[in-house]
């Protein structure tokens, strides 16, 4: 009955208030997670992803569901404009990897399997739905899904954009690599590979772009310090 009531009492501020305020309280999440479990308590990789994955998806669950997000329309419509946009996308994200990073020392066998479906496949699919899905989720819902149009389209875009950007910085500023090293690097790369979603409402391209990105670098430069917050080396497992 509690739920209830504290439900129906947050419907019936204004539509662009509820969704600001839930924006703001998902970055300040996106802060303190990283914040928390790798500057203050430095948890073992795996176990701070472990509590990101966690924390994340039952905030952006409770958002959903509070606010009443169709999230099978969000994955059905336009998917195939997402997947065609997403390719290119994730083909650019990982060769920039190559690019930039050496090649790295990396587990091997079964942890190294593992690494791939949880640094990689899982870190880069929870990122996504962080950090592009989140803030182009709370833009259309502000805009109350106005995008027919090219002007409305382009004012989905300019909304969308710096909450992306807002989020993206709120997130890395936990991890004390990116506060050392500064926000250029990520704050491009998640710009790129939120453009299937910012083109299409569609969040698959994007999110298989981004868990692209992440097994790239898993399997490439695992000991990356410009990829994979935070920093890992083998020699310490």
């Amino acid at each position: 009955m509690t739920t209830h009531v504290h439900s129906s009492a947050v419907l019936t501020l204004p539509r662009p208030v509820r969704h600001f305020a839930w924006f703001a309280g998902g970055s300040a999440v996106a802060f303190l997670i990283p914040y928390l479990g790798v500057s203050v308590l430095n948890l073992q990789h795996d176990v701070y992803y472990g509590a990101y994955f966690t924390l994340t998806l039952l905030m952006l669950g409770a958002y959903a569901r509070v606010e009443r997000i169709d999230v099978r329309r969000l994955f059905v419509h336009n998917w195939k404009w997402s997947v065609v946009l997403g390719v290119p996308t994730a083909a650019f994200v990982m060769w920039n990897v190559f690019r930039t990073d050496s090649g790295t020392p990396r587990p091997h066998g079964a942890y190294f399997a593992f690494e791939v479906l949880w640094r990689g496949i899982g870190y880069g699919t929870i990122d996504a739905l962080l950090l592009t899905v989140f803030p182009c989720v709370v833009a259309y819902s502000v805009l109350g899904g106005r995008l027919a149009g090219w002007r409305g389209h382009l004012r989905y875009i300019a909304l969308a954009l710096p909450l992306i950007w807002v989020v993206t910085a709120t997130y890395h500023l936990g991890y004390p690599q990116i506060r050392q090293d500064g926000l250029q690097k990520p704050e491009i790369g998640n710009t790129i590979i939120s453009v299937p979603m910012l083109a299409t409402m569609n969040p698959i391209g994007s999110i298989g772009a981004h868990a692209a990105y992440h097994v790239t670098a898993v399997t490439h430069a695992y000991e990356t310090r410009n990829f994979l917050p935070p920093q890992v080396f083998v020699s310490s497992k």
